[in-house]
């Protein structure tokens, strides 16, 4: 909980305009609202590789301002009593990131372990 809310907190102060979701329902629902991506963050506990990528994506203007323009962001934690798409449930390297369209449906392969930022928002900015 608490670090949920230290990720909040500095994702607000560090990023722009970047909001991020904490249930795959509700940022998926907002997805389909808004007619953005969908881009999901899985990560683990004692996972510090998942620390390092997340702040790549939180301080990096390009990503931040792609996400905030075309997507809903949603942290999912490994063993999250919830349900998202299925491939996501075979995940086995941590951290990884899936962008979905509006049918759940990968947009651009997944990246996992260490994310290519660019590709990341090359992946966001193409519709």
């Amino acid at each position: 909980m608490i670090k949920s809310i230290v990720i909040s907190t500095l994702l607000i102060v560090y990023a722009d305009a970047f909001m991020v979701e904490g249930s795959y329902e509700k940022a998926h629902t907002k997805a389909l609202k808004t007619g953005k991506s969908l881009v999901v963050f899985l990560t683990k506990k004692n996972c510090p590789q998942c620390n390092v990528e997340l702040a790549k994506i939180i301080h990096n203007k390009e990503i931040s301002l792609a996400i905030s323009k075309h997507a809903v962001f949603v942290i999912v934690r490994r063993g999250q009593k919830e349900s998202y798409p299925i491939e996501m449930l075979y995940t086995t390297q941590y951290p990884a990131l899936f962008i979905l369209d509006t049918n759940e449906l990968l947009k651009c392969n997944a990246s996992v372990v260490k994310f290519d930022i660019k590709y990341i928002a090359q992946c966001l900015y193409s519709h």
